[in-house]
């Protein structure tokens, strides 16, 4: 459903809405919109503001309109800024408060519309539109306690009744005058001139809030947020969400640090083990430090790859033998130098007999 562009949240538990522009299904009023306007608003603002500049439309668009201004929980009053013409004129008369601007202008007439077909179809066309006649006199003859067949007399005549602020007032069909601001519509002005100033006046009063909600339903988070509350509900919801996200990067900015003291301390072990093997001096810790960081695997395939200096630590004195050799592996003399014939003869007596023939019994 589309959105009135002219919902004007107030500051003190108002709402402004304005019916300016022509009365009808898709039309700049149109009747669906403004219904479900007057439903929503009513459900956020104690008070609905609605200010009429309109030559009017359709008549049953404007019925259903008046109806839903007439059974709004709502406290309405109606402005009249500029003219209140046909339908407009009994959407102002709905029952509600109506103060009129000391420009505006009432005009009330005639149901007219146009019908084709047979003779009956056409007898079914005018009575409905007698019928529709008599419900907006019954409306107007309520708002100023005459009767429907006076209202219809005087005004349902033929012809256009215009009405000035003061004649509506005598009349009883306004409540009361306001002024507009000072010299903004000349005295004795026609109806098209004070619809079309008046149609200019109402622009500013896209305030800064309103041009900051049409801002915001442009944004996908806030396309169909139909309120003020609703807007203010959203932002809450986001602000909550920046508050998790912020929560959720700091923690995910500890475990990053965690992760990398982690890996710094691995890749020390690696080169301390390294120097401790001799596979490297200490001068090269830093560069290969360096070798870690920037590529962790290439470099941890290098640092395997270095050969392992034999340390003379890693050597058994005794005849010089490396740590490790087996027996298998020594000759008669490593392993009588190394002190081991009697781990040789008591604990591999056929390699005993086979390395003492091999020393002592060559031909």
């Amino acid at each position: 459903m589309a959105k009135l562009f002219n919902i004007i949240p107030g500051a003190d538990g108002a709402a402004c809405l304005l019916l300016y522009g022509d009365i009808g299904t898709g039309a700049r009023v149109d009747a669906a919109d403004v219904v479900a306007e007057i439903m929503s608003l009513q459900a956020v603002y104690s008070r609905i503001d609605v200010r009429i500049n309109s030559y009017g439309g359709e008549v049953y668009a404007g019925i259903a309109i008046c109806n839903a201004l007439r059974s709004s929980t709502a406290d309405i009053n109606i402005y009249v800024d500029g003219i209140a013409a046909s339908i407009a004129s009994v959407i102002a008369l709905c029952g509600k408060p109506l103060h009129m601007s000391r420009y505006a202008r009432l005009m009330l007439h005639q149901v007219s519309g146009s019908a084709y077909g047979t003779a009956d179809e056409m007898r079914r066309a005018a009575q409905e539109a007698e019928s529709a006649q008599r419900t907006l006199a019954e409306i107007i003859a309520g708002k100023c306690g005459r009767t429907v067949e006076d209202i219809t007399a005087e005004y349902f005549s033929g012809g256009d009744h215009w009405l000035t602020a003061a004649e509506a007032k005598e009349m009883g069909l306004a409540d009361s005058i306001y002024d507009m601001a000072s010299g903004t519509v000349p005295s004795g002005a026609a109806p098209e001139d004070i619809y079309r100033i008046t149609n200019r006046l109402a622009e500013p009063q896209k305030t800064e809030d309103m041009a900051l909600m049409e801002e915001l339903r442009k944004r996908t988070s806030f396309s169909n947020a139909s309120s003020e509350q609703e807007v203010l509900s959203l932002v809450s919801q986001l602000e909550e969400r920046a508050a998790q996200a912020d929560a959720l990067r700091s923690r995910v900015d500890e475990l990053e640090n965690a992760l990398s003291e982690r890996r710094k301390a691995s890749h020390r072990a690696l080169v301390d083990q390294a120097v401790a093997d001799g596979r490297m001096a200490e001068t090269q810790r830093d560069t290969y430090m360096r070798l870690l960081d920037s590529d962790e695997e290439a470099a941890s395939a290098l640092i395997a790859s270095l050969p392992r200096k034999t340390r003379i630590n890693d050597v058994i004195g005794k005849g010089g033998v490396p740590a490790g050799k087996g027996l298998e592996d020594m000759s008669w003399d490593e392993i009588d130098r190394a002190g081991r014939l009697a781990e040789l003869k008591n604990g591999h007596p056929e390699l005993y007999r086979r390395k003492f023939d091999e020393t002592f019994r060559k031909n």
